[in-house]
């Protein structure tokens, strides 16, 4: 009897052992056939190496050891890279699910990046034709995306970029995004070198991936028509050799339509020192910097060049009272 139990049971570990391998075998070989199509929908000028790859279950899932993926003047590299598809039976390689990087750095001419973790949802990759000259067939998309220890450059503005976390949504052209950073800071050294702070800064509206195509071409930004933008700014700082400005809150919301643009502004508690541009007369009143709150309501007409100012107000415990309402005309550009 203890016979037959020892070879059953041997037998089943047999089985298995086969059928273990059997899947593992089919998984590697689903996820070459893989790799292979994704460099092959990216476009002819891709380079994509890793020292290991490990498969998930189905091949529904890869994870990359030491990843280094080139296209065109980019470079990107990681520690580790976690890829999932879709559960549908979209047969488009160039559409992910989920993706997860450690230690993922990214450099091309407008910049660079480096974050500590990265997890991203619902990515569209960019996808190009076999001529180099064709123009992309689609841009990057980003459904939700999540970092933590954020440091990069951005050449265009010459500046350094750091955040402890960052959380942004609808990432794509023509798209309204959402963005949400603590302890975010920007700095440049070029004369006059500039160090700002904020705890947190939350933006709504904006078309950050359009932003970012600004950025790196030079092509101006504009807002899109029947837009809303929202800006929340928290315990903000700027230095310069000298302090120059804090606030202890920065509340923004802006409305674009193709007749009008009306905007709803207030700065809490803020403070500028002489050494701020234009704002070297203070000495002169005795005062050795500005301590109020401002508030600004207008609406902007494009077609007549016409400033409406509903309130613009500074209030200064020390320095009085400043209120301001009326039209103004040739206004030389809009305020959102």
């Amino acid at each position: 009897m203890k016979k037959n139990v020892l070879v059953t049971v041997s037998g089943i570990a047999i089985l298995g052992g086969i059928a273990w391998f059997g899947a593992h075998h089919a998984e590697r070989v689903m996820v070459d056939k893989g790799i292979e199509r994704f460099k092959q929908a990216l476009g002819p000028d891709v380079s994509f190496t890793y020292t290991r790859a490990k498969p998930g279950l189905l091949g529904r899932s890869v994870r990359f050891y030491g990843l280094v993926f080139r296209q065109g003047p980019e470079t990107m590299t990681a520690d580790e890279a976690e890829l999932s598809k879709p559960d549908t039976q979209d047969s488009d390689v160039t559409r992910i699910h989920h993706l997860s990087f450690r230690n993922f750095q990214l450099a091309d001419p407008a910049g660079s990046l480096h974050l500590a973790t990265v997890e991203m949802d619902d990515l569209a990759l960019p996808t190009r034709t076999e001529d180099p000259a064709a123009p992309t067939m689609q841009s990057l998309s980003i459904g939700h995306v999540q970092a933590t220890g954020l440091h990069g450059f951005a050449s265009a503005l010459q500046s350094d970029i750091a955040a402890d976390t960052a959380v942004m949504d609808n990432f794509g052209a023509n798209e309204a995004s959402h963005l949400q950073a603590r302890n975010v800071s920007l700095s440049t050294d070029v004369a006059p070198p500039r160090h700002a702070h904020a705890d947190s800064i939350v933006v709504d509206g904006v078309a950050l991936a359009d932003l970012y195509t600004s950025l790196t071409t030079g092509a101006p930004y504009t807002a899109h028509p029947s837009s809303t933008r929202d800006i929340t700014i928290d315990r903000l700082s700027m230095d310069g050799t000298t302090p120059l400005m804090r606030a202890k809150r920065v509340l923004s919301h802006a409305t674009h339509t193709d007749a009008t643009e009306q905007e709803v502004s207030s700065i809490q508690e803020l403070e500028l020192r002489p050494d701020v541009p234009n704002m070297g007369w203070l000495p002169s009143l005795g005062y050795d910097h500005f301590v109020g709150n401002v508030v600004l309501n207008d609406t902007y007409t494009p077609k007549t060049g016409t400033l409406h100012v509903e309130t613009f107000s500074i209030d200064s415990a020390n320095m009085g009272r400043l209120h301001i309402n009326g039209e103004f005309t040739q206004a030389a550009s809009a305020p959102c």
